[in-house]
């Protein structure tokens, strides 16, 4: 039989070459619809064949936290690219295991580690709440000559090799230079983060305060609030600044709870037109956009944090001295309702 080809992958999956020298090379500029039917193609043409039974496999854990860690929309496309990024290293000899929290509280995500380390693992990815815990607990893993890759999340300041993720802090920035232009000297602003552990939370918010202070708005016109990513905490911080700030003109929404947001803005029954700006284009946030109760999304590349800290790390573990940089950052894009919205058909 004749060896598989890029050029024969290429011509089946309807790509260029191009495209399947950048699937198969773990680059970021490529859809996840066309990553995923090349990696289908190159499998059935047996470019991607299974690991040979009697080779060894190394072990990469990847640790998710619980607790609604991602939306149901997000986890999926996150666990999509944690599908292909398996489609590409396991015909090389390497075994993924995911070990799903049941919390996303640190004393889970370190025991996680620790179950994963008794496996004797040739790399992790995870992420985590940057408390001290967490920190010691990757610095203690690399020490002990594994690398680790953070995503989703950062634990700056530790001994992992990279972090794979938004620029969340530059996100907080996007979303203020958004909001001031229709600030006044007396206008409020409400800000919510889920919880202020997060890097990624702490980051967005810090991006937006600074941006706005450079734009000459005060931090006291900002109210930050914490919600954890609850629900009913979210309806009801809403409600009590719809109530308590006249002024109030602009909403961020730096977690996951803009549904929460949406509705408490829907029963305050007022004229009054509030700018919300939130994160992650899912399934809610698309129809809220639609509707028009959402102003802007900034979303962020959940699929690349699945599929690029696995592939990361096959490299790192066959070559340590790998030159990864520190932070490989996803791209930031804002959509509307109208860069969503579906053409009519004639």
């Amino acid at each position: 039989m004749a060896r598989v080809t890029i050029n024969m992958i290429a011509e089946k999956a309807g790509v260029s070459r191009g495209t399947v020298d950048r699937v198969l090379h773990n680059r970021q500029e490529v859809s996840p619809e066309v990553r995923e039917r090349v990696l289908a193609v190159a499998k059935i043409m047996g470019y991607l064949t299974a690991p040979q039974e009697n080779k060894e496999q190394k072990l990469i854990g990847v640790i998710l936290p619980g607790n609604r860690w991602f939306d149901d929309y997000l986890k999926k496309e996150w666990q999509r690219g944690l599908k292909d990024a398996c489609e590409i290293v396991e015909p090389l000899g390497y075994r993924v295991e995911l070990v799903e929290c049941e919390t996303d509280i640190p004393v889970d995500i370190v025991s996680a580690a620790k179950e994963l380390l008794k496996k004797k693992p040739s790399g992790i990815a995870m992420t985590g709440m940057n408390t001290r815990g967490v920190r010691d607990c990757i610095d203690q893993i690399v020490e002990s000559g594994i690398p680790v890759v953070t995503y989703n999340s950062d634990l700056d300041g530790t001994k992992r090799s990279c972090f794979i993720g938004q620029d969340l802090y530059r996100s907080g920035r996007v979303a203020a230079n958004m909001i001031f232009p229709g600030i006044g000297k007396e206008d409020k602003i409400l800000a919510v983060a889920g919880n202020l552990d997060y890097a990624a939370h702490n980051s967005r918010i810090q991006g937006f305060i600074d941006a706005c202070r450079e734009a000459g708005i005060g931090e006291d016109q900002i109210v930050i609030k914490e919600s954890h990513n609850e629900y009913f905490l979210t309806y009801e911080i809403v409600k009590s600044a719809l109530a308590g700030m006249p002024d109030l003109k602009a909403i961020y929404m730096a977690n996951e709870s803009v549904p929460a947001c949406a509705e408490a803005l829907a029963d305050e029954k007022t004229s009054r037109r509030i700018l919300l700006i939130g994160n992650d284009l899912t399934g809610a946030t698309r129809r809220l956009l639609l509707e028009g109760t959402v102003d802007f999304i900034i979303e962020q590349n959940i699929y690349w944090q699945g599929y690029q800290p696995v592939v990361t790390l096959k490299k790192l573990i066959e070559m340590p001295s790998y030159p990864v940089e520190e932070n490989s950052f996803t791209n930031i894009s804002v959509v509307n309702a109208e860069s969503i919205r579906k053409p009519e058909t004639a």
